[in-house]
């Protein structure tokens, strides 16, 4: 997990979602990711590199080759890999798996959470504002500008969008479209399908213990 020092920093967080564009350097994210274990056998990696232009989402399974699960580029990117019920699923077990508060893993993975339509961005919004006031490194006028995304005034951008998560077997849910910008489709045999539905169920069964 994220270790509390960046955690703590707001300009590791700026920098991390590309709200800031400085010249930098982390060389300790260079060797090593940072690595959010799952379960005993499962674990997500997200390497950033030292400068964060390349950021990569990875499966780590047990016994199995590491396989990148999405990237962002600010290029071509494949960021969507997260359903948000996935997104709030994860970050609830990894901050008690962790003991770590849930907004770390939540801002974490945020950014990997797949969206087609404007209440889903809505929703994505609001879940990330919630978390951003826990970590109390915002003040009142950020928070009150975080939901202003410039989506959310694009009307008719919305008719564009052609991406929909679907329930697909033996896929499971998968996001489809012209621009569905995801490496979880039909044609990417590599996706760990079966190993990542059952992660999710063994979450779903843990949280609701």
């Amino acid at each position: 997990m994220l270790n509390k020092e960046l955690a703590n920093s707001k300009l590791f967080w700026d920098r991390y979602e590309w709200r800031l564009q400085d010249e930098f350097a982390y060389p300790a994210l260079e060797a090593q990711p940072i690595k959010m274990k799952i379960t005993k056998d499962i674990a997500l990696l997200i390497e950033t590199g030292d400068d964060f232009s390349y950021l990569s989402l990875l499966f780590e399974e047990k016994g199995k080759e590491i396989v990148e699960i999405a990237w962002d580029d600010e290029a071509y990117g494949h960021p969507f890999a997260l359903r948000i019920e996935e997104w709030g699923l994860l970050s609830l077990y990894l901050a008690a798996r962790h003991y770590t508060e849930v907004w770390i893993p939540g801002l974490l993975l945020e950014r990997f959470v797949g969206y087609s339509s404007r209440s889903e961005l809505e929703e994505i919004l609001k879940q990330g504002l919630e978390m951003r006031q826990l970590s109390g490194l915002y003040t009142p006028k950020e928070l009150e500008d975080w939901s202003k995304h410039p989506m959310l005034k694009a009307e008719t951008h919305w008719e564009s969008v052609d991406r929909k998560w679907q329930l697909q077997e033996p896929y499971g849910w998968v996001l489809e479209g012209q621009d569905a910008y995801s490496l979880r489709n039909v044609d990417n045999p590599v996706f760990p399908y079966e190993a990542w539905n059952r992660m999710i169920a063994t979450l779903q069964t843990g949280i609701s213990r």
